[in-house]
């Protein structure tokens, strides 16, 4: 039974922190700010709102610290090299 739990828990956190990094950013911190009101009622936390807009703009995108892949376009810098069979003579 202990093991199940145990098992149970770890793939709950995996699926959480899964969820968390693929979600958008935006969703993201409304989420983050969801809790933090609820917090702040409950008297667990105190109103910090300069550096909690710091970290939500640095970390904007699911894939990463940067501001998001469709407004910064991917350069086609890509070369096809094709090799031909040269008849020796």
């Amino acid at each position: 039974m202990f093991e199940e739990l145990v098992v149970y828990s770890a793939v709950a956190c995996a699926a959480t922190y899964a969820t968390w990094r693929l979600v958008p950013g935006a969703v993201r911190v409304a989420l983050v700010e969801g809790c933090v009101r609820l917090a702040q009622r409950v008297g667990f936390a105190q109103p910090d709102t300069e550096l909690r807009n710091q970290r939500a703009r640095a970390n904007g995108s699911g894939c990463g610290g940067c501001s998001g892949c469709a407004r910064k376009p991917i350069p086609r810098s890509v070369a096809m090299v094709t090799k031909t069979k040269t008849k020796d003579p």
